[in-house]
């Protein structure tokens, strides 16, 4: 379990490492950085404001993994008698939801 565990954190790590570049040309091509105008500013260039989508993702890959891992070694079973996996497909995309980002 624990070693599933540490596998799910280095997973997210990687994944996170690995997407962050492609978040900051995203944020560069929007326009979601900071530019700094005034000497009140910590930064002395501009800086991209867009690394949540990539740490996000780390966790979503991280997650998905432990489901998989733990449904195939049978300590969770998603669709079984308590249907945990139909309950989280539920929750995940129902449309009333009041978490604005997991609307659909």
């Amino acid at each position: 379990m624990w070693g599933d565990i540490a596998i799910a954190f280095l997973l997210a790590f990687i994944v996170t490492f690995m997407a962050t570049p492609y978040t900051i040309k995203i944020a560069r091509k929007v326009g979601a950085v900071d530019v700094p105008k005034d000497q009140r500013r910590m930064h002395k260039k501009a800086m991209p404001k867009f690394g949540g989508p990539a740490v996000i993702l780390g966790f979503i890959v991280a997650v998905g993994y432990l489901l998989i891992v733990m449904s195939l070694e049978r300590k969770i079973n998603l669709f079984g008698p308590q249907e945990y996996g139909m309950k989280l497909l539920r929750n995940v995309f129902r449309n009333d939801c009041h978490i604005y980002f997991l609307c659909i």
